[in-house]
Protein backbone atom coordinates (compact mmCIF):
# COMPACT_ATOMS: atom_id res chain seq x y z
CA UNK A 1 0.00 0.00 0.00
CA UNK A 2 1.27 3.44 -0.79
CA UNK A 3 1.89 5.84 1.53
CA UNK A 4 -0.60 8.77 2.31
CA UNK A 5 1.37 11.30 4.06
CA UNK A 6 4.02 12.40 1.77
CA UNK A 7 5.84 15.39 1.28
CA UNK A 8 4.42 16.59 -1.74
CA UNK A 9 0.91 15.90 0.12
CA UNK A 10 1.63 17.95 3.13
CA UNK A 11 2.73 20.72 0.89
CA UNK A 12 0.10 20.90 -1.89
CA UNK A 13 -2.64 20.89 1.59
CA UNK A 14 -0.29 23.65 2.74
CA UNK A 15 -0.76 25.59 -0.60
CA UNK A 16 -4.44 25.06 -0.44
CA UNK A 17 -4.08 26.20 3.44
CA UNK A 18 -2.37 29.60 2.20
CA UNK A 19 -4.82 30.00 -0.92
CA UNK A 20 -7.82 30.17 1.41
CA UNK A 21 -6.28 32.22 4.02
CA UNK A 22 -5.34 34.69 1.31
CA UNK A 23 -8.91 34.33 -0.33
CA UNK A 24 -10.99 35.17 2.84
CA UNK A 25 -8.76 37.73 4.22
CA UNK A 26 -9.52 39.98 0.81
CA UNK A 27 -12.54 39.12 0.54
CA UNK A 28 -13.81 40.45 3.59
CA UNK A 29 -11.11 43.50 3.04
CA UNK A 30 -13.05 44.49 -0.70
CA UNK A 31 -15.86 47.01 -0.51
CA UNK A 32 -19.07 47.24 -2.73
CA UNK A 33 -20.45 49.28 -4.99
CA UNK A 34 -19.99 53.36 -3.26
CA UNK A 35 -23.67 54.64 -3.90
CA UNK A 36 -24.05 58.68 -3.18
CA UNK A 37 -26.93 58.01 -0.65
CA UNK A 38 -29.02 60.81 1.00
CA UNK A 39 -28.44 61.58 4.60
CA UNK A 40 -32.23 61.57 5.21
CA UNK A 41 -34.88 60.40 3.71
CA UNK A 42 -36.52 64.01 3.67
CA UNK A 43 -33.48 64.69 1.47
CA UNK A 44 -34.24 62.29 -1.15
CA UNK A 45 -37.87 63.58 -1.42
CA UNK A 46 -37.57 67.55 -1.30
CA UNK A 47 -35.88 69.65 -4.16
CA UNK A 48 -32.77 72.19 -2.89
CA UNK A 49 -30.85 74.77 -4.39
CA UNK A 50 -27.25 74.42 -4.96
CA UNK A 51 -24.51 77.03 -5.58
CA UNK A 52 -22.16 76.77 -7.83
CA UNK A 53 -18.62 78.01 -8.87
CA UNK A 54 -18.45 77.29 -12.51
CA UNK A 55 -14.51 77.40 -14.32
CA UNK A 56 -14.89 78.77 -17.85
CA UNK A 57 -12.03 80.11 -20.20
CA UNK A 58 -11.15 83.30 -20.38
CA UNK A 59 -11.54 84.63 -23.76
CA UNK A 60 -7.87 84.85 -24.46
CA UNK A 61 -6.91 81.39 -23.10
CA UNK A 62 -4.71 82.18 -20.51
CA UNK A 63 -7.05 81.41 -17.48
CA UNK A 64 -10.11 80.88 -16.01
CA UNK A 65 -13.03 82.89 -15.43
CA UNK A 66 -15.06 81.99 -12.52
CA UNK A 67 -18.94 82.43 -12.63
CA UNK A 68 -21.45 81.92 -9.78
CA UNK A 69 -24.68 79.99 -10.48
CA UNK A 70 -27.43 79.03 -8.48
CA UNK A 71 -29.09 75.79 -9.47
CA UNK A 72 -32.27 73.89 -8.25
CA UNK A 73 -31.35 69.71 -7.98
CA UNK A 74 -33.92 67.75 -8.02
CA UNK A 75 -34.69 64.30 -5.68
CA UNK A 76 -32.16 62.01 -6.65
CA UNK A 77 -30.27 63.96 -9.01
CA UNK A 78 -26.72 63.60 -8.80
CA UNK A 79 -25.17 67.15 -7.49
CA UNK A 80 -21.73 66.44 -9.27
CA UNK A 81 -22.80 65.78 -12.62
CA UNK A 82 -25.30 68.74 -12.37
CA UNK A 83 -22.36 70.74 -12.05
CA UNK A 84 -20.56 69.59 -15.00
CA UNK A 85 -23.63 69.81 -16.89
CA UNK A 86 -23.74 72.99 -16.22
CA UNK A 87 -20.65 73.63 -17.24
CA UNK A 88 -21.04 72.18 -20.75
CA UNK A 89 -24.32 74.33 -21.17
CA UNK A 90 -21.94 77.50 -21.53
CA UNK A 91 -21.22 80.53 -19.95
CA UNK A 92 -24.12 83.36 -19.00
CA UNK A 93 -21.40 86.28 -17.90
CA UNK A 94 -18.54 86.36 -20.36
CA UNK A 95 -16.22 83.35 -20.26
CA UNK A 96 -15.81 81.14 -23.14
CA UNK A 97 -17.06 77.58 -23.59
CA UNK A 98 -15.27 74.80 -22.66
CA UNK A 99 -16.74 72.61 -24.96
CA UNK A 100 -18.46 72.98 -28.24
CA UNK A 101 -22.43 73.58 -28.03
CA UNK A 102 -24.55 70.21 -27.91
CA UNK A 103 -21.77 67.97 -26.58
CA UNK A 104 -23.12 65.39 -24.11
CA UNK A 105 -22.57 66.06 -20.09
CA UNK A 106 -19.89 63.39 -18.55
CA UNK A 107 -20.88 60.96 -15.97
CA UNK A 108 -19.47 61.34 -12.49
CA UNK A 109 -19.11 59.22 -9.78
CA UNK A 110 -17.58 59.36 -6.11
CA UNK A 111 -15.28 56.71 -4.04
CA UNK A 112 -13.72 58.13 -1.18
CA UNK A 113 -13.00 61.86 -1.80
CA UNK A 114 -12.10 60.84 -5.74
CA UNK A 115 -14.72 61.97 -8.34
CA UNK A 116 -14.01 60.49 -11.10
CA UNK A 117 -15.41 61.86 -14.75
CA UNK A 118 -16.35 59.65 -17.21
CA UNK A 119 -15.68 61.37 -20.79
CA UNK A 120 -17.96 60.37 -23.88
CA UNK A 121 -15.79 59.40 -26.71
CA UNK A 122 -16.48 62.79 -28.35
CA UNK A 123 -14.41 64.50 -25.96
CA UNK A 124 -11.21 62.33 -27.17
CA UNK A 125 -12.12 63.97 -30.91
CA UNK A 126 -12.58 67.10 -29.69
CA UNK A 127 -9.08 67.92 -31.85
CA UNK A 128 -8.21 70.84 -29.39
CA UNK A 129 -4.27 71.74 -28.97
CA UNK A 130 -2.72 71.59 -25.52
CA UNK A 131 -3.92 74.51 -23.97
CA UNK A 132 -7.58 73.80 -24.84
CA UNK A 133 -7.24 70.33 -23.51
CA UNK A 134 -5.82 72.10 -19.96
CA UNK A 135 -8.38 74.69 -20.09
CA UNK A 136 -11.21 71.73 -20.42
CA UNK A 137 -9.58 69.04 -18.05
CA UNK A 138 -8.73 71.59 -15.19
CA UNK A 139 -12.36 73.88 -16.03
CA UNK A 140 -13.97 70.63 -15.32
CA UNK A 141 -11.81 69.34 -12.23
CA UNK A 142 -11.71 72.98 -10.37
CA UNK A 143 -15.51 73.00 -11.15
CA UNK A 144 -15.94 69.41 -9.16
CA UNK A 145 -13.13 70.52 -6.30
CA UNK A 146 -15.46 73.47 -4.90
CA UNK A 147 -17.42 70.91 -3.78
CA UNK A 148 -15.84 70.27 0.04
CA UNK A 149 -15.84 66.51 0.22
CA UNK A 150 -14.37 66.16 -3.23
CA UNK A 151 -10.57 65.97 -2.78
CA UNK A 152 -8.99 64.71 -6.41
CA UNK A 153 -10.67 64.09 -9.71
CA UNK A 154 -9.73 61.58 -11.89
CA UNK A 155 -10.89 61.23 -15.95
CA UNK A 156 -11.79 58.13 -17.77
CA UNK A 157 -12.35 58.13 -21.26
CA UNK A 158 -15.25 55.82 -22.29
CA UNK A 159 -15.03 53.93 -18.54
CA UNK A 160 -11.80 53.55 -19.17
CA UNK A 161 -8.36 54.90 -17.91
CA UNK A 162 -6.16 55.82 -20.59
CA UNK A 163 -2.61 57.25 -20.33
CA UNK A 164 -3.80 60.94 -22.13
CA UNK A 165 -6.73 62.94 -23.45
CA UNK A 166 -4.67 64.56 -26.98
CA UNK A 167 -1.81 66.53 -25.37
CA UNK A 168 -2.10 66.07 -21.49
CA UNK A 169 -2.00 63.24 -19.07
CA UNK A 170 -4.42 61.59 -17.89
CA UNK A 171 -2.22 59.29 -15.23
CA UNK A 172 -2.73 61.21 -12.49
CA UNK A 173 -5.71 62.76 -10.49
CA UNK A 174 -5.80 66.33 -10.44
CA UNK A 175 -6.15 67.14 -6.41
CA UNK A 176 -6.83 69.70 -4.49
CA UNK A 177 -4.24 72.36 -3.53
CA UNK A 178 -5.72 74.09 -0.66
Amino acid sequence: MKRFVTLWNLLGLAVLALGLAVYLYTDRRQGGAVLNLPETLEEARTPRTLQLRLYFGKPDGTGFVVERRQVRLEPGENPYERALAELVRGPAQGGTPLVPAGMDPPAVFVAGDTAYVDLPAAYGRLGYGSAGEVLLLFGMANTLLEFEEIGAVKFLLEGREVPTLGHVSLVDPIRKTR
